[in-house]
């Protein structure tokens, strides 16, 4: 009775296996494609990094994503992972479903395609059999994909290289000239270490040694030894981890003579007692004599000692640490000890020092000796109202004045400097509009080239060291007018210089008045009230027909009227002194200012205002050209311009590009002679 029942228990038990494995037999079988949950968990592939495909004895489908950064040629590889008996099936197809390129191979496969940056891409594998696979995809270039390595000259290699972008992946590939044990190894050759990541693959492209650090986190480089057959080819793949970039030499030591790895390994020293900035070389000998001469070196702790491919060891600071010596399959350790170096004197690399109110600069420590041990310092400002400082020698001045800046050493030596804090430096503002195209149907070509012209000249300039911050406004509006007005210049102080320049339709009637783009008309009075609100000077171009009467006077006179005071000098409707506004304009009180081609067909990017073309060059920009040209108004050749030169560069500028016209227009400026310097380059 009792076996009985044993025996109907272990067939109810196997029955219940047997269902469970019903549903998993039945979704690989036929190949059935993936459901939406399947899809969702499809694993996205980055450029070379890996990613493993496992199987069993089932059908299994797994979806890979891509979407390249570039539009370039790529390949798709399927790489053996352990031991062999799969059959891979890959297909790529783009964001559409539409198939691009399908493959099958024992183990391994390879798909190639030209790829659209920013298009997402699926790569469907399919696996009959078991084990597992590595996919990668690769760009389809020389010397970074496994298809078309670097190939590497029979012998000894130190090769050179640079991993420039991130997930940047070199290939490599070399025949052994003999059986024998193999090393490669990489060692920086940049300014600073670069972590990089190796791995050996046979003539199968299945992975048969790999490395990730000589020694964690002292050395980033990657070291393995390998016995190879003679006769066959072998790949090498070196990465850079954290898409690190950088340069490292690749170092693959072969047997030219039948070499012996050594048996024993010995250091020169063992010990070493250095201070910081002192070097003493180490050297490795090897037994038996002749074994394959390959030494690679690392430090623990680079901070306090490093070693370079020589074995020369420099102490960095005071501390101990261990460098490290291997050849072959042996290692051996010499301890370090790095003794402080005593501070013997501190002072800064300049006595005295000078910035404008709101600017900073760096005091710089010079110590003695220049290895010094402890150099921390404590910073401190004598008259924190004046000028501070942070721990970083960074000094910002407050307000105009002096103080001093004093640093101590732990020691208690101490270095000084005497800090003035000038008036600030002027900040530029610009805003630059133009109207091309107004509401009633008019179109004013020439205007977009203008005003982008005028913009594109305002950046290049550097008036005593500052830049200007350039707003550009197309068809404005009255509303959009006061908006930009009080965005542009907001912030401005009393040594601030603003920009004001419009290029737009203009007349004069009882007043001066200028035309935005639905039809309003700003007059000069309504436009110095919206611009007397803005502190410091301001300087305003305006580029339109009977501009001169922004500045008031009778037809044809040379002298400025009472319109001056009424719109841009001090008076009971201005609460600013007289010398608050800068005005240049394009022509007279009776005036038209002219726009004209300046190529062969009168389009957008040939046509501008004459006085734009001139301003422009005058402040060392070709609008036509679009380049940097001759600071052509610098008159006194001081690398800076002024109203005055401005003035008297474009008024006979204009009256070039007129010339046997039969027309006139004079650029009239206010005030006279005045020495604000509007333009400049470093």
């Amino acid at each position: 009775m009792k076996r009985r029942w044993a025996r109907d228990l272990r067939a109810a038990l196997m029955a219940l296996v047997l269902i469970s494995m019903l549903p998993r037999f039945f979704a690989g079988a036929g190949h059935a494609a993936p459901s939406e949950g399947a899809q969702d968990s499809a694993i996205t592939l980055f450029l070379n990094s890996r990613e493993t495909f496992y199987a069993d004895s089932f059908p299994r489908e797994t979806v890979y994503r891509f979407t390249p950064a570039r539009t370039d040629a790529y390949i798709f590889h399927g790489l053996p992972g352990g031991a062999g008996g799969l059959f891979l099936t890959a297909r790529l197809t783009d964001e559409r479903g539409a198939a691009l390129a399908q493959t099958s191979g024992d183990d391994a496969f390879a798909l190639s395609a030209v790829l659209e940056a920013g298009v997402r891409y699926e790569l469907r594998v399919t696996a009959r059999g078991g084990g597992s696979a590595i996919i990668e995809v690769m760009k389809d270039a020389y010397g970074h994909c496994v298809d078309r390595p670097l190939r590497l000259q029979s012998g000894s290699v130190r090769y050179v290289r640079a991993i420039v972008a991130a997930r940047d992946t070199h290939w490599y590939s070399f025949i052994a000239p003999r059986d024998g044990w193999y090393v490669v190894r990489t060692e920086s050759a940049g300014e600073t270490a670069l972590d990089t990541r190796g791995a050996l693959l046979n003539k199968a492209w299945r992975e048969i040694a790999q490395s990730d650090d000589l020694l964690f986190p002292g050395d980033g480089n990657f070291r393995f030894c390998r016995r190879l057959n003679g006769g066959e080819i072998y790949y090498i793949r070196v990465c850079a981890a954290s898409n690190q970039t950088g340069a490292y030499r690749l170092i693959v030591a072969m047997p030219e003579a039948g070499e012996a790895l050594p048996v024993r390994l010995s250091l020169s020293e063992t010990q070493l007692a250095l201070q910081a900035g002192e070097t003493r070389a180490l050297s490795a000998a090897f037994h038996p004599e002749g074994a394959l001469p390959d030494v690679a070196w690392a430090s623990e702790n680079p901070r306090i000692a490093r070693v370079d491919e020589t074995g020369a060891v420099t102490g960095v600071s005071a501390g101990r640490t261990v460098v490290h010596a291997y050849a072959g399959l042996r290692e051996v350790v010499c301890e370090v000890n790095v003794s402080p170096v005593p501070l013997a004197g501190l002072a800064f690399d300049a006595d005295s020092l000078a910035l404008p109110q709101g600017e900073s600069a760096i005091l710089t420590p010079v110590f003695t000796p220049e290895n010094a041990s402890d150099t921390r310092l404590i910073y401190s400002s004598e008259d924190e109202t004046v000028a501070v400082v942070n721990q970083s020698g960074r000094v910002t001045g407050l307000s105009p004045g002096e103080t001093r800046i004093v640093a101590r050493a732990a020691s208690d030596f101490t270095a000084a400097a005497s800090v003035t804090v000038t008036e600030p430096l002027p900040t530029y503002r610009a805003l630059v509009l133009g109207e091309m195209n107004y509401e009633s149907g008019r179109t004013r070509l020439g205007g977009l080239n203008t005003a982008e012209g005028v913009r594109d000249m305002l950046v290049q300039q550097s008036v005593n060291g500052r830049r200007y911050e350039v707003t550009l406004q197309m068809d404005s509006t009255r509303e959009s007018l006061l908006a930009l007005i009080e965005e542009t210049f907001a912030g401005a102080k009393e040594c601030d210089v603003s920009l004001f320049y419009i290029n737009c339709h203009g007349d004069s009637d009882d007043t001066a008045w200028i035309e935005l783009h639905d039809g309003t008309r700003v007059t000069a009075a309504q436009l110095e009230q919206l611009l007397r609100r803005i502190p410091g000077k301001v300087a305003v171009i305006v580029d339109c027909c009977r501009s001169g009467a922004f500045l008031g006077g009778e037809q044809g006179c040379d002298r400025f009227t009472s319109a001056v005071c009424e719109a841009f000098q001090s008076g009971e409707a201005s609460a600013f002194a007289a010398d608050k506004y800068l005005v240049l304009t394009s022509a007279g009180v009776d005036e038209d200012s002219y726009r004209r081609s300046f190529g062969n067909d009168s389009d957008e990017a040939s046509m501008a205002t004459i006085m734009a073309r001139s301003l422009c060059e005058g402040a060392g920009w070709d609008l036509i050209g679009d380049r940097v040209c001759t600071l052509k108004a610098d008159a006194d050749r001081d690398r800076g311009v002024t109203l005055q030169e401005i003035w008297q560069y474009a008024h006979r500028r204009v009256l070039y590009y007129l010339e046997g016209t039969g027309v006139a227009q004079s650029v009239r400026v206010w005030p006279e002679g005045d020495q604000t310097a509007l333009f400049g380059r470093e």
